[in-house]
């Protein structure tokens, strides 16, 4: 049952472990990186497990309202959404196709040179790649009923996650960085 929750094979080729040849061997290799727990005679997922690897974060109630989400707006105000997608993967297993997503669907500038026209994304990928990081990574998990939001305006992108920075925001680029969960992080 484990084994069908969470996307092991995708969480070994994130974690570039190669895939064990047998059940028991899988099962330990997942201890080992605590993205399983044994009791007993059965096995649990713990919550890194779930919230990185899960196949569907539904399955599990107390972290399903974690799941990320993506709204785009028709202005620049909350009134008029155009779209919204709620994520169901783990955060590790749906992080290139969130990202993906969201670049999919973000404005570009058509730039028209001497012979050709060239677009040109609003919002570099990679900034965008490393803020949705970023907000997965550092959010506070003990706050429950909210979850990492993308929100997309007009005139402007809004990433949000819940909790309050470890560090004050006006010190983010010189500051040591600071990780509120440092095994998600390394993960």
């Amino acid at each position: 049952e484990v084994l069908s929750l969470i996307d092991y094979p995708v969480a070994f080729k994130l974690l570039r472990i190669p895939l064990p040849e047998n059940k028991m061997a899988l099962l330990d290799k997942l201890i080992e990186e605590k993205i399983i727990i044994k009791r007993a005679s059965c096995y649990d997922i713990t919550n890194l497990g779930a919230i990185l690897f899960a196949s569907n974060l539904t399955d599990f109630d107390s972290l399903s309202r974690k799941a990320v989400r993506v709204i785009f707006y028709k202005d620049n105000n909350r009134i008029n959404a155009i779209k919204e997608q709620v994520g169901v993967k783990g955060y590790a297993v749906g992080f290139v196709g969130l990202v993906d997503y969201i670049n999919a669907n973000l404005p570009i500038n058509e730039e028209i040179g001497k012979a050709l026209r060239k677009d040109t994304p609003v919002y570099p990928p990679i900034a965008i790649r490393e803020f949705v990081a970023n907000a997965l990574i550092h959010q506070d998990f003990s706050i429950s009923g909210t979850s990492p939001m993308i929100e997309v305006f007009k005139n402007r992108l809004e990433i949000t996650n819940p909790g309050k920075p470890l560090i004050d925001i006006l010190r983010f680029i010189d500051h040591t960085p600071i990780s509120r969960n440092e095994h998600l992080a390394s993960i």
